[in-house]
């Protein structure tokens, strides 16, 4: 029995040290330390961090209790999630101001933070149209609400990355004169406020003729001359600088300046 506690020891003491030590994001170094801004059973934005990268989820959730800078909440499926900085937890908006064509930022199952325009509202609840892969699509919304303005939590703002290209991205924090952004990849950038700006997407749509600047993955905003309107506030035809021919381009990724 001895020897085969023994032998059971090993082969614990094998596969502990084969088990990786799980870091903490760095992005969450230097958040702001700032009171959770909501109460027990309220839906708010947040920014979930995962643990072994510099991944993150920007969701809606449930507030299940707050502890002073921190709260716990829980997700869709009920999960309770501790210790999520009051700095990236933020109110929901007021759906209630929503009409056809305006832009907003909307959230549901397997569309999260989207960029949309309100199609229709029933019922108090917004189907958006927005960009998926390459193709418009529709869907109603868990939550809709306009877009926020200016650098602040939950905004759409441009930002320049290490090589100086503007790229769009997702305030989830600010503070210390420096702004927490989510990006495409679902990466969170951490950029000086001075190197942030608000995205224009043109409430009211573009013009033919109107410079432009195209949103492309991988390369940020290239700039462009709109020649024609494809579909009113959602799809134009664009020629980007140094490009022999026209491109058409959904409304999300086109911005007034940059």
């Amino acid at each position: 029995m001895q020897k085969y506690f023994k032998i059971l020891f090993s082969a614990l003491v094998i596969v502990l040290s084969t088990i990786s030590v799980v870091h903490a994001a760095t992005w969450t170094a230097g958040l702001p330390q700032v009171p959770v801004n909501a109460k027990p059973l309220d839906k708010v934005w947040a920014t979930i961090a995962n643990d072994s990268s510099e991944m993150a989820e920007v969701g809606i959730y449930e507030v299940d209790s707050v502890q002073g800078n921190t709260a716990t909440l829980i997700d869709g499926i009920g999960t309770k999630i501790p210790n999520v900085p009051g700095a990236v937890i933020h109110p929901l908006g007021d759906s209630s101001k929503l009409k056809p064509n305006d832009l907003c930022i909307g959230s549901s199952w397997g569309a999260s933070k989207v960029i949309g325009r309100v199609k229709s509202i029933e019922a108090g609840q917004a189907t958006l149209r927005y960009k998926w892969a390459s193709t418009l699509t529709d869907k109603l919304m868990d939550h809709a609400e306009p877009l926020v303005k200016g650098v602040n939590p939950m905004a759409w703002v441009i930002y320049r990355n290490s090589m100086n290209s503007p790229y769009k991205g997702l305030v989830i924090a600010k503070g210390d004169g420096k702004v927490w952004i989510s990006t495409d990849s679902g990466h969170i950038e951490v950029s000086p406020e001075a190197k942030v700006l608000p995205l224009d997407m043109a409430q009211n749509g573009f013009e033919v003729g109107q410079t432009v600047y195209v949103y492309q993955w991988g390369f940020g905003y290239k700039p462009g001359t709109v020649k024609k309107i494809v579909e009113p506030y959602h799809q134009y035809e664009i020629k980007l600088v140094g490009k022999d021919t026209t491109e058409v381009y959904i409304f999300s990724e086109v911005a007034a300046k940059i």
